[in-house]
């Protein structure tokens, strides 16, 4: 399938464009970027309306340091939000008329010739819909009215921005799928090169020089594999310095294109946050997750750097950590035997007998508890989804397993069932009897 399309979020400060935000992200936690600067509220999240999924981004709001500064920031700001972007909503704030910045941020987005829609926002009741027709001189088409508090138009609003949003396209192809993700300077290029066994990509030690993303396919012991490189950005900016957080960007496109997700980090340093948002991404959405640790050949203490990243990012228990070397090749024979196991596991069909053999030997070796003295009872589990697998399992009074009794049912099939790199998902239906 195609990467999931992107939606920027533009306009000045305190005009209720996180609001906006949150209401179209549906309560999904967003990745912040926290860089000191006029970008520091950066979020990214993904989106899903009318089973249409996007990826969102608000770049924070627009607030210039001098007036000198007035024009260059502006721009700046929003040529960085549309780097990525297929769409662009221009928040204004109804109450408050129309604001120099706005003008101008106005210019910006005709400019860009992106698909853009101008939200009115803080028309919170009928009275204030007379505002509205101020903003036609923005010249951005009809104005949208919205309240990102109340959510009144945000629907309208969204199936017109999914409406001009390219189609998330299913591919033909039906065989394993490995996206390569990470942060810039990682080793993203030299290990496709390696794996591919030829010189695909332009690889330089200048972080962000990967432009464009070709797939490519690579064969292990007769199984064929899909690698999804990580995209560059479409447009090049004046200054780089947002690259950390581009990647951020283009890595989740990544993501959604795989079955299995290769999270690369560096391992002369251990794991920074940015690595650990990536990867917590990759087993959220239900990918394979194998970590791959580059850089050996200058000496690491693979004990001390697990011991990291466990600390982190608690699931890496459950993850094939790798280390290798994309310079000399050394540990790179691991990556794809791997990548394909992680894979056969992740579309696992669970034997019902066996999962149900499985959590009872798990529950009389740790009884469940027994809230206000009644018993909590295990009836029946059975497999009721793949890639990856969902386990369903019948309770009497599913609802006072305590989480911590959760995670340990969930632990021991894992164990049991050798799903390591895989999310399992299990899930609880009350049954009485």
């Amino acid at each position: 399938m195609s990467s999931l399309p992107t939606v920027a979020i533009v306009g000045r400060v305190n005009v209720g464009k996180s609001t906006l935000f949150n209401r179209i992200a549906g309560g999904r936690i967003a990745i912040v970027d926290d860089q000191p600067g006029v970008t520091r509220d950066r979020k990214i999240t993904w989106a899903n309306w009318s089973g249409y999924d996007f990826l969102v981004i608000d770049t924070g709001g627009l607030e210039p340091g001098s007036e000198d500064a007035f024009q260059e920031s502006i721009e700046r700001q929003i040529n960085i939000a549309l780097l990525e972007a297929d769409a662009v909503i221009l928040v204004v704030d109804a109450v408050s008329g129309i604001h120099p910045f706005d003008i101008e941020a106005a210019k910006l987005v005709r400019k860009s010739g992106l698909p853009h829609f101008l939200a009115v926002n803080k028309i919170d009741n009928n009275q204030r819909m007379e505002l509205v027709p101020e903003f036609y001189r923005l010249g951005l088409g009809d104005p949208w009215p919205v309240s990102g508090l109340h959510g009144h138009g945000s629907g309208d609003l969204l199936d017109a921005v999914i409406a001009v949003l390219p189609a998330v396209e299913r591919s033909e192809y039906t065989g394993l799928s490995m996206a390569v993700v990470g942060r810039p300077n990682v080793g993203k290029s030299s290990i496709v090169n390696r794996l591919c066994r030829e010189e695909r990509n332009i690889v330089t030690d200048v972080p962000g020089t990967t432009r464009d993303s070709i797939d490519t396919m690579v064969t292990w012991h007769d199984n064929e594999i899909k690698i999804v490189d990580t995209a560059g950005l479409r447009r090049k900016s004046r200054k780089m310095d947002n690259v950390e957080f581009y990647s951020t960007v283009r890595a989740w496109k990544s993501i959604s294109r795989g079955d299995v997700v290769l999270v690369l980090m560096d391992g002369t340093e251990y794991p920074v946050q940015q690595d650990i948002r990536i990867a917590a991404k990759a087993w959220d959405m239900g990918k394979g997750v194998v970590i791959g640790v580059n850089k050996i050949d200058l000496g690491i203490n693979k004990e001390l750097w697990v011991d990291s990243i466990i600390q982190r990012f608690n699931q890496a228990k459950n993850i094939p950590i790798i280390f290798f070397s994309a310079l000399t090749g050394e540990g790179a024979g691991r990556i794809l035997p791997t990548v394909v196991k992680v894979g056969e596991m992740r579309e696992s069909d669970l034997s019902t007998s066996e999962l149900n053999r499985r959590i009872q030997e798990a529950v009389e070796e740790v009884q469940p508890p027994s809230p206000r003295g009644k018993p909590v009872k295990y009836f029946y589990a059975t497999q009721v989804g793949q890639k990856p697998p969902k386990i369903l399992i019948f309770s009497n009074r599913p609802e006072d397993i305590p989480e911590n009794y959760r995670r340990y049912i969930e632990n021991n099939l894992r164990d049991c069932l050798g799903m390591k790199g895989v999310p399992l998902k299990v899930i609880y239906r009350k049954r009485k009897h």
